[in-house]
């Protein structure tokens, strides 16, 4: 046997060894047989023809190797993608799993980073973008390492199962596809609080969708605010199904949250996390912003010593929600051109709760109401009761409650609301509304 085909051979041998189809035959069979083969003798050389069926079989099985090589790393990127899903909800308190996986693109080879201390401040850019491959940074991590104070990180749209811990003043924007689709934040929290997790004065968070945000202990958020925070912009974005919507305050010396243009829907959980729960601080602004069907918590509850809704939808729509707006520490609550219903699943009997945990009433402040031009509407035809106040708020100081439309026979069991300078309807159809079919779509467009 010539010396070429003797390496075709033994090469043949080692991939029928490796290929899956010959997976029955025994080590041992393989190798006597190995032995056998050597060890016989040949009278004469191999003919072309032998050597090119050779070749071609070879051929064969070197392609059906490489596509099965093929194969397995799709299969393996798929793989990594839901361990790291696994992970995040398995992963106990203070664990961080970073790392985004963007429309499914195929894992990245892994390779080693070299150590390094992070960059100087000279090095450092006021614009970091950040995507699957190809851009500045690929996890949040790096992001933020890489981008000056007070420069900005623009996510391009896709699945990032990735968190961010923001300590620098700085913008997070997410950019909108042609297509409508954005930067998605799924499932993972950082620190075991959320997926954007802030301890920095001056931050805006723009254009993101975030979604799935659970922890153990409950209340998980998808946007976390510590009170270092003193001026928070919080604008465009989708939090959907998550514990909280928004969790935490801005500094209570002159800080400001505001939130504009965002959709809050199916958040809270078990009565200790809500649509959006601002637990003390200055200020918080909401405009046109949608809270919605909150699970088993209330849709926005506030302890900022003064807050302003505008142009805002508050309905419980089909979900178990408690109070519209719970103003637990009192403070001044401003309410106007807005919309707010409860619906036949809620839990309490009340749009307001003020003032109604004396142990956390707002200390120093101004406690006042003022609700103007709003729509309040109850569709539950079947409740019993049907109040402004809860039974539990003790109201103080000013009230001044005037040009709302109350749907659904309202009373609201103070004598300090004077409810002549109101409009009373005893449903949606003597409102002149559409017919409440349980989604945001049959409610009145706020100011209207």
């Amino acid at each position: 046997m010539g010396p070429a085909v003797m390496r075709a051979c033994v090469l043949l041998l080692v991939l029928i060894h490796c290929h899956p189809a010959f997976a029955q035959t025994s080590d041992t069979e393989r190798a006597q047989n190995i032995r056998n083969q050597l060890a016989t003798p040949r009278t004469q050389s191999a003919s072309q023809a032998d050597i090119d069926a050779i070749r071609t079989d070879l051929k064969n099985v070197i392609d059906a190797v490489m596509l099965r090589i093929g194969a397995l790393e799709k299969d393996m990127a798929d793989i990594k993608s839901r361990i790291r899903v696994l992970e995040a909800r398995t992963a106990p308190v203070g664990t961080v799993i970073t790392g985004p996986v963007a429309n499914a693109a195929p894992a990245a080879p892994l390779q080693t980073a070299p150590a390094h201390s992070a960059p100087a401040s000279s090095a450092l850019k006021k614009n970091i973008s950040m995507c699957a491959r190809g851009c500045d940074a690929e996890k949040f991590s790096d992001a933020v390492r890489l981008v000056a104070e007070g420069g900005t990180i623009t996510l391009e749209p896709g699945d990032y199962f990735d968190c961010i811990l923001i300590k620098k003043s700085m913008k997070l924007v997410g950019k909108t596809g042609a297509d409508g689709s954005r930067a998605h934040l799924k499932k993972i929290a950082c620190n075991g609080k959320a997926a954007i997790d802030l301890h920095a004065p001056e931050v805006t968070v723009q254009g993101l969708k975030i979604s799935g945000i659970s922890v153990p202990d409950r209340n998980g958020a998808c946007i976390r605010v510590a009170p270092t925070a003193i001026n928070l912009l919080i604008k465009d974005i989708i939090c959907l199904d998550s514990e909280n919507g928004i969790l935490g305050r801005v500094s209570p010396n002159g800080g400001v949250m505001t939130i504009e243009d965002s959709l809050f829907s199916g958040n809270g959980k078990a009565g200790h996390a809500h649509g959006i729960y601002i637990n003390g601080g200055e200020s918080a602004i909401l405009r046109n912003v949608k809270i919605l069907a909150a699970n088993d918590g209330h849709l926005l509850k506030t302890g900022a010593k003064s807050t302003l809704v505008e142009g805002s939808i508050i309905a419980a729509l089909g979900g178990n929600s408690g109070a519209a707006i719970n103003a637990y520490g009192g403070g001044k609550l401003t309410v106007k051109n807005s919309v707010l219903q409860l619906g036949p699943k809620t839990q309490n009997h009340n749009f307001i709760a003020y003032a109604d945990e004396p142990s956390r009433i707002v200390p120093g402040g101004v406690h006042e109401i003022n609700f103007e031009n709003n729509w309040f509407i109850y569709d539950d035809a079947n409740r019993c009761c049907r109040w402004l106040f809860s039974h539990r708020s003790v109201i103080l100081d000013k009230i001044d409650i005037r040009k709302n439309k109350f749907v659904g026979g309202i009373d609201p069991i103070t004598a300090s609301v004077d409810m002549r300078l109101n409009k009373e309807y005893k449903d949606r159809a003597e409102a002149g509304l559409a017919t409440y079919d349980g989604t945001v779509k049959s409610m009145p467009k706020p100011g209207s």
